[in-house]
C-alpha cells in the first residue's frame, strides 16, 4: 500500500472492533503485546499473513481488489492545459436551448460570411507604367 500508517490504522480498527486489548490480539495470533504496538504505531511493516492472522483474531477477513488505473493519454492531458476553463464554465452555465440557438446564430453568421467572400471579385490593380531605358 501506499501509506504504512494507513496499514497501522488498520490493524488497531481491526482489534477496537473485536474489543480486544493489544495483549488479546497477541495472545490470539501468536505473538507479543510490544509487536500489536510496533505494528499499530507504524514501527513495523506487516506481512500479509500477519494482516489475515490479526483479521481473524477479530472474527473478519481481509480481501484484496485489484483495480486497473486509468491510463493518461498525453495528448488529452497536453490539451487540458490549452483548455479555457472560465470560458468552459460559463458555457456550461447556459442552458442546452441558448447554446443551441448561439450554435445556429453562428452558422447563420458563416453562411453570410462564405456567401460573401464567394461573391466578391478581386479587383484589379492598375499597373504603374514600364520605364524605358535610356
Amino acid at each position: 500500500m501506499k501509506d504504512r500508517t494507513v496499514v497501522n490504522r488498520l490493524v488497531q480498527e481491526v482489534r477496537l472492533h473485536a474489543h480486544l486489548t493489544q495483549r488479546e490480539l497477541a495472545d490470539r495470533i501468536g505473538t507479543s503485546q510490544s509487536a500489536i504496538a510496533k505494528l499499530e504505531q507504524g514501527g513495523s511493516n506487516p506481512t500479509i499473513e500477519t494482516l489475515e492472522r490479526c483479521a481473524a483474531a477479530a472474527g473478519l477477513a481481509v480481501q484484496f481488489t485489484l483495480i486497473p488505473l486509468p491510463v493518461a493519454d498525453p495528448v488529452v492531458e497536453r490539451y487540458k492545459l490549452d483548455v479555457d476553463r472560465t470560458l468552459l464554465r460559463e458555457n456550461l452555465r447556459t442552458s442546452v436551448h441558448a447554446r443551441l440557438q448561439s450554435l445556429g446564430e453562428w452558422q447563420a453568421d458563416l453562411n453570410v460570411l462564405h456567401y460573401a467572400v464567394t461573391r466578391a471579385r478581386p479587383q484589379k490593380v492598375a499597373e504603374a507604367p514600364r520605364s524605358t531605358p535610356l
